[in-house]
């Protein structure tokens, strides 16, 4: 009999501990505003009520001159799937009482908020409730944002509760991060919670990760050398040394169409804190960085994403303008003339030597017949439209 007796006990502690966390896990907030005076029309009685499975809400007439709104909260401990909402006066001058009544759909997981206006004043129902995120990895800088709240409070490693500055208070929605709190530093836990007044729904928990180093100004691009060469250049600065064993993971993406491109080659300068792509080809790109330290994950850098656009040089043409001898033993010549490219022209006429123009136009004395020309420029690029 002993033994039996304390297996009995025993589930019925556990039934209360479930209860009880149950019941502080979904929260609602109901918000009257009741007119002034008499209510409709003269009215000396009137009432509103929100019903929420087993809690309700009841107001009476506001005999005041003055709007008055009030607050209600309360845990929904068992499982509804309405909000059933009423309001009536009677008395009324011209005998025109009013009789409202209106039902909402309630799920206590989605529930954000519902609205019935009554005889005597409206009610706001705001579902109170965080959901523990999917994603809980979280660096000091990163933006974090919540709904489903009004009062909130948050703590570090299970510490002291601390309410969140008074200009997050009152508001269904907030988004901060841990840096302008204040305190992470050293610590692994972050718990926040929601409520009202003193009363708050079971909180929510984030990891802290370190964050990646951020970027300094923008990033730093060369063209391409030529149009048919993908040798662009990209170098960002970072703000912080690399700690022990830390390294940068990247993603690229290339506009339009958000398609993701391999640019892995890239060099560390740690001294100047940079980095260095070269390979690059031309084009408009955005990019996500991370860095890890050993097998640990640092946050993705925040969003907006950091863009950049790899050029390309006004592509090299040069045009040929043959000059005919005027006599049967003279040498004919040609004007080379060259556009676009990058610095210095350079001319080759069959297996001669290479000359450099002394400008962009060069005359040349040939002998009659036909002959091979290549133009290039400084880095080498040629007229890819010449039959040459």
């Amino acid at each position: 009999m002993k033994t039996k007796l304390r297996a009995v006990l025993f589930l019925f502690f556990g039934l209360i501990q479930f209860s009880n966390a149950q019941a502080t896990k979904y929260g609602m907030l109901v918000r009257t505003t009741l007119d002034p005076f008499q209510g409709w029309n003269g009215s000396h009685a009137g009432n509103l009520s929100i019903t929420v499975g087993s809690n309700s809400v009841s107001e009476g007439s506001n005999t005041t001159a003055n709007v008055v709104v009030e607050y209600t909260f309360f845990y929904v401990t068992d499982n509804p799937i309405s909000i059933v909402c009423s309001s009536r006066t009677a008395g009324n001058k011209d005998g025109s009482d009013c009789t409202l009544n209106k039902t909402i759909g309630y799920d206590k997981e989605t529930f954000d908020s519902g609205y019935f206006g009554g005889c005597i004043g409206d009610a706001e129902m705001m579902g109170i409730y965080l959901p523990q995120p999917v994603n809980t990895n979280y660096c000091k800088n990163d933006m974090i944002t919540l709904t489903r709240g009004w009062n909130w409070q948050y703590r570090y490693d299970s510490g002291t509760w601390t309410n969140f500055p008074s200009n997050y208070q009152a508001q269904r929605s907030i988004s901060f991060n841990m840096a302008t709190l204040g305190g992470s530093d050293g610590k692994k836990k972050l718990q926040i919670r929601t409520g009202y007044g003193t009363s708050f729904t079971d909180e929510i928990i984030y990891d802290i990760i370190p964050c990646p180093p951020s970027l300094i100004g923008l990033p730093d691009t060369k063209a391409t050398t030529c149009v048919d060469k993908n040798d662009g250049q990209l170098v960002l600065t970072y703000d912080r040394d690399l700690v022990a064993n830390e390294k940068f993971l990247f993603t690229f993406f290339k506009q339009p169409g958000n398609i993701t491109v391999g640019l892995s080659d890239y060099s560390i300068d740690a001294t100047n804190r940079k980095l260095s792509f070269t390979n690059v080809p031309a084009g408009n790109y955005s990019f996500k960085y991370q860095t890890f330290i050993g097998t640990q994950e640092t946050s993705t850098n925040p969003s907006p994403d950091p863009t950049f656009t790899i050029s390309i040089p006004e592509a090299l043409k040069f045009q040929v303008t043959d000059l005919q001898p005027q006599c049967n033993n003279d040498q004919g010549k040609i004007i080379i003339t060259a556009t676009g490219g990058t610095g210095t022209y350079f001319y080759k006429i069959d297996s001669n030597p290479e000359v450099q123009f002394t400008s962009s136009t060069g005359e040349i004395n040939v002998s009659s017949g036909e002959h091979s020309i290549k133009v290039r420029d400084t880095n080498s690029c040629i007229d890819l439209s010449a039959n040459q």
